[in-house]
């Protein structure tokens, strides 16, 4: 895969992508990552007429134009589940927490993952279309937030929070959302743009800051992947989606290190999405993405990246 910037005007970018097939995409996005014109002559028009991989392969191009119109110009143009930057950086905040952190904030989906293997009580009942308990797929949503002390900002944090009549202590330890009122959320959403402002990002430490309900996925009667959503702790895209299948989690600490490899997994389908070979500390083989692991079935041009005998990218 290749890619150049055409141009860039009041309404967004046009990029050109080589694919690796070598067929050219013009394509052009507005800032936020929405396909104003998708061209290539190569392919048929309608997704009808293309092969199921010239399909996928026109999808490529157009994951690949919007990273790196996000890598070289810097706009949110990809969705941060979907952004290989994002999930890492929720990967390594994972790895910074203390064990206490990570048990308040992931214990409950390790006692959920449990409950299909042991006699304990599931923190999140199965909604009633579930007609196969074993073949659910638990999602928790993460956010990031900036590590205030280390940052250097905790004395102007103290008075922004100390001016917007919020408990400075008690918000900025890292929470669920089923704790967290809608009120306190928007008073808290308010704090976080005005320290946002104040920050510089090459200075700026992250920390997770947040997790939300257990999400719980599933096929329904009529074959067809639903979600039951659960709370969610802030009003903005999560950074990161875990996707767990309901095997056995081991040791809370066995669920640590699956957790910092399943998000490794996540960063490879990105890149493999993308028509790009991963860097090579995300070169491994497991489930990561739920959709990824369909298209890794599906389609001819992947190797099945998401079983345990599958070829290495």
């Amino acid at each position: 895969m290749d890619a150049t910037i055409d141009g860039e005007d009041e309404r967004g970018i046009g990029v050109s992508v080589m694919d690796n097939n070598d067929s050219e995409h013009r394509i052009a996005l507005s800032f936020d990552g929405e396909f104003q014109t998708h061209e290539c002559d190569a392919y048929a028009d309608k997704p009808i007429n293309r092969t199921s991989d010239e399909n996928e392969h026109n999808e490529q191009a157009r994951r690949y134009a919007k990273y790196y119109v996000y890598r070289e110009r810097g706009y949110d143009t990809v969705d941060h589940i979907d952004n290989p930057d994002y999930i890492d950086a929720v990967r390594q905040a994972i790895h910074s927490l203390s064990d206490e952190q990570f048990e308040q904030l992931f214990g409950p989906l390790y006692t959920q993952l449990q409950s299909h293997h042991k006699d304990v009580e599931r923190p999140v009942d199965l909604p009633e279309g579930v007609q196969k308990p074993d073949a659910v797929v638990y999602k928790l949503e993460l956010y990031l937030g900036v590590d205030i002390s280390e940052s250097g900002l905790s004395d102007r944090a103290k008075s922004i929070a100390e001016a917007q009549g919020l408990d400075y202590e008690r918000g900025t330890t890292t929470q669920t959302g089923a704790v967290v009122g809608e009120t306190e959320r928007q008073n808290w959403a308010e704090f976080g743009d005005h320290l946002i402002d104040l920050t510089d990002p090459d200075d700026t430490e992250l920390e997770l800051s947040a997790v939300s309900g257990i999400h719980v996925g599933y096929p329904n009667s009529r074959g067809e992947h639903e979600v039951h959503w659960a709370d969610r702790p802030l009003d903005r895209e999560p950074d990161a989606r875990l996707e767990l299948l309901a095997a056995d989690p081991g040791s809370i600490d066995e669920v640590r290190q699956s957790l910092d490899h399943h998000l490794r997994c996540q960063v490879r389908d990105c890149f493999v999405g993308m028509g790009l070979l991963p860097p090579k500390p995300y070169r491994v083989i497991g489930f990561g993405k739920f959709r990824y692991a369909r298209r890794y079935d599906q389609y001819d041009i992947y190797p099945q990246l998401h079983l345990q005998d599958g070829t290495p990218a």
